[in-house]
């Protein structure tokens, strides 16, 4: 298992225990990522992974109400891993994460016709 593999498992096992969506070990994450921005890209890209996934597995066999369960599957707290999604909640305005959600809306919108909003307080790029 890779450094940062290991890392960021242990970071969502600490936001899991905790039940507080923080990067506890800022110190570790500059290390071995170089940054905290490094590292949040590196949790949005399992994220996207495992998004990209669950989409192509549910267009197999599309349901009937196609927008819910995108919707679904991008609320999804345990999709990537368990702690995941709320640690992306909770460092939606940092500005790389923002960008990183919005460019996945775009490709969900332009790919499947499925408007997801973004998180609350944040404003959709134009």
């Amino acid at each position: 298992m890779s450094t940062k593999f290991r890392l960021v498992t242990e970071v969502l096992a600490d936001v899991v225990r905790t039940g507080r969506p923080e990067i506890r070990r800022v110190d570790d994450v500059r290390e071995v990522f170089g940054s905290v921005e490094a590292f949040l890209l590196a949790a949005h890209h399992r994220w996207r992974t495992a998004l990209t996934a669950r989409l192509d597995a549910l267009l197999e066999d599309p349901p009937a109400d196609l927008d819910a369960a995108v919707h679904a599957l991008w609320t999804d707290p345990g999709l990537g891993g368990r702690g995941l999604r709320s640690l992306l909640d909770a460092h939606a305005e940092h500005p790389a994460v923002a960008a990183a959600q919005e460019r996945e809306r775009r490709l969900v919108r332009r790919d499947l016709g499925v408007d997801i909003p973004p998180a609350p307080g944040l404003r959709a790029a134009g």
